[in-house]
C-alpha cells in the first residue's frame, strides 16, 4: 500500500490569493489530505502549543499536528510547508507507537539562519532529527540545519504563479519606485538612497508597509505612504505601473516581491545578502548590487527613470527568469523530491 500524501498548511491573508508558500497545493498532482477542523478548548489547546518553545506556533496548528499524529495505522508522507511555524508534535511520529507504519516526514524551512535561530527554542537535534527530508528557500539555510539533523536537504526555489504576476504592455509606466513590506527590510539603507535618487532627478516613491512603520518613511521628500491592506489586483498594478522595486534587505531566504517583480518585468533594485543570487543568479544579466554600495544602486534607479529601452531591456530579463520559478516547474521538482 502507498503511503498517503498529508499536507501540513496555513492560509495567511496576507498573501492574498495568489502569493506565498501554500498556493503550492494549488499545482501540485498527487491528491492530499490536509485534515479536518476541530475545535477543543482553547486554553486546553493553547497550553500545549505554548510547550513548542517555537516562536508564532498557533494553537491550532497543535490540532492538525494530532491529527496526523494518531493515525497510527495509516503510512503517511507529511509535508509541513511551514516547518518553522508549523512543526513540533509530529517529531514523535518516529517514536513508538506512532511509528507503526513506515512514514516520511519532510518540512520547508523559509527564514534565513539568525531567524531560526531566535524562532526555534526547543532542543533541535530532537525534533529537526526525526526530519527525513527539508526543502530550504535558499542555500543558506542549509550549514545551518546540517547541524542537527541527518536528514536529506534540497534547496527548491519558492514559486510564482506567471499566469497572474505578469507583464502588461499596454501599462504606461509612471514615473515612481515602489517598495514593499517590512521582513527582514533594510530601511536605512532604503532611506540613504531614495536621498541619494531625490538629489539627482524629480521622481515619487510608493511605500506599502505596516501602519506600525508608517514612521519610517512618513516625513521623507517625494514619499507616498499606504498603509492599509492592498487588494491582489491593486498588487498587481503596483508592480505593472512602476519602473522600479527598490528593496533593501538585511538577510533573505526566498522573497514573494523578488518573484512578483521578476514576473511582472518590474525592474528589481536590490542587494547582495542570504540566498538573493540563488533566485537572481549573475548569468541572468539582472543586477544585484553590494550593500555597501549605495551610489551604484542609485545610478540604477536614476537610469531605470530616465532611460526607457534600458528598463525595457532589464524587464525581459526577468521575466525570462521568472519562468523558471513557474509554481507548475517548482511544483514537478517538489513532487519528485517529497515523493521518492
Amino acid at each position: 500500500m502507498k503511503n498517503q500524501f498529508y499536507a501540513l498548511t496555513k492560509n495567511w491573508s496576507r498573501h492574498g490569493a495568489f502569493s506565498g508558500y501554500e498556493r503550492l497545493l494549488d499545482f501540485i498532482n498527487v491528491p492530499f489530505n490536509i485534515g479536518k477542523q476541530y475545535f477543543l478548548p482553547y486554553r486546553f489547546i493553547q497550553f500545549f502549543a505554548s510547550k513548542t518553545q517555537l516562536k508564532n506556533y498557533k494553537s491550532d496548528t497543535v490540532i492538525k499536528e494530532w491529527q496526523f499524529l494518531f493515525k497510527i495505522f495509516k503510512k503517511k508522507n507529511i509535508h509541513v510547508l511551514y516547518g518553522d511555524m508549523d512543526y513540533y508534535y509530529l517529531h514523535n511520529i518516529k517514536k513508538f507507537p506512532f511509528n507503526l507504519k513506515k512514514n516520511k516526514l519532510i518540512a520547508t524551512f523559509h527564514h534565513p539562519p539568525y531567524e531560526l535561530d531566535k524562532r526555534m527554542g526547543y532542543q533541535r537535534k530532537e525534533v529537526l532529527g526525526a526530519l527525513d527530508k527539508i526543502i530550504v528557500m535558499g542555500s543558506n539555510q542549509i550549514s545551518y540545519l546540517q547541524q542537527y539533523t541527518q536528514a536529506e536537504i534540497k534547496f527548491i526555489p519558492h514559486g510564482i504563479n506567471t499566469q497572474y504576476f505578469r507583464y502588461d504592455e499596454q501599462q504606461v509606466r509612471k514615473n515612481q519606485i515602489l517598495l514593499i513590506g517590512v521582513s527582514h527590510r533594510d530601511h536605512v539603507r532604503n532611506l540613504a538612497i531614495i536621498e541619494e535618487v531625490n538629489k539627482q532627478i524629480l521622481t515619487s516613491f510608493l511605500v506599502l508597509i505596516t501602519p506600525e512603520n508608517k514612521h519610517i518613511y512618513a516625513s521623507i521628500k517625494n514619499v507616498e505612504v499606504i498603509t492599509n491592506k492592498v487588494s491582489d489586483s491593486e498588487l498587481l498594478s503596483y508592480y505593472q505601473e512602476s519602473k522600479g522595486l527598490l528593496l533593501s534587505l538585511i538577510d533573505c531566504t526566498a522573497s514573494n516581491s523578488i518573484l512578483e517583480a521578476l514576473a511582472c518585468g518590474c525592474p528589481l533594485i536590490t542587494n547582495k545578502v542570504g540566498a538573493v543570487t540563488d533566485y537572481i543568479p549573475r548569468e541572468s544579466g539582472i543586477p544585484v548590487f553590494k550593500t555597501e554600495d549605495l551610489q551604484a544602486s542609485s545610478a540604477y534607479i536614476v537610469r531605470l527613470l530616465q532611460d526607457d529601452e534600458f528598463l525595457e531591456s532589464i524587464s525581459k530579463k526577468q521575466r525570462a527568469l521568472a519562468i523558471k520559478y513557474d509554481w507548475k516547474v517548482i511544483a514537478k521538482t517538489t513532487e519528485d523530491f517529497i515523493l521518492s
